[in-house]
């Protein structure tokens, strides 16, 4: 069973979470649970069963709820900047940035989710060939 509105709202009231009690709208809510949820599922995937009825699992889709409220996701770094040339009189400046990688923006929901994705099976693999000296 998917987490529920009610059960968020619970959450988020017995630690007095002020910034999601001011989000007075019902759908508001219920679209920023779906889109945690949403985000879980893409994201996290494959869990391992009854991960849902787990308190982790709650408070990872709670707190994830309430963090896409106060920010947008983001899956680059912000630019970094690798070197800097200046030049005199006319004057031009060249800038060569460090290419973005991929940050994970929620690292406390990863850190709560973690410990209930399943474990990916051992593949063995089996090469044949010729031994030649």
């Amino acid at each position: 069973m998917p987490v529920t509105l009610d059960q968020v709202d619970t959450y988020h009231a017995e630690r007095g979470n002020t910034d999601w009690a001011a989000i007075e709208e019902v759908p508001k809510r219920n679209a920023l649970l779906l889109k945690a949820l949403d985000y879980v599922e893409g994201n996290y995937a494959p869990l391992v069963a009854d991960a849902e009825e787990t308190p982790r699992y709650l408070m990872a889709v709670a707190l994830l709820a309430l963090r896409i409220s106060q920010q947008p996701t983001t899956d680059l770094s912000a630019p970094v900047v690798k070197s800097e040339k200046k030049e005199g009189a006319g004057f031009k400046k060249e800038v060569e940035y460090f290419e973005p990688v991929a940050v994970d923006p929620f690292p406390g929901v990863t850190k709560l989710i973690e410990p209930l994705k399943k474990v990916a099976p051992a593949s063995y693999g089996f090469a044949a060939g010729k031994l030649v000296r």
